[in-house]
């Protein structure tokens, strides 16, 4: 199960590979957002700038792209 190593968030992991879709005041600094389930798996995910097809990349691989906690901010995330 993924989790930030700093707050201890495991209920959703954010990309920073992707650009937000506005450069807006209080946009969120990621363009992807994933929702999991107790046992780890992405339940939703929330593209907030990336395309479906990137979003189905993270999702194929998500170790390799979910790399920052929204709630904290901190990119300290470990995969169990």
């Amino acid at each position: 199960m993924p989790y930030c190593a700093n707050c201890g968030n495991s209920e959703n992991l954010a990309s920073t590979l992707f650009p937000p879709s506005s450069d807006t005041a209080g946009a969120p600094p990621y363009g992807l957002l994933a929702n999991f389930d107790a046992e780890g798996c992405i339940t939703t995910m929330e593209c907030q700038g990336a395309s479906l097809d990137d979003a189905q990349m993270a999702f194929e691989e998500p170790e390799k792209y979910f790399d920052m906690c929204p709630v904290c901010g901190s990119k300290n995330i470990r995969w169990q």
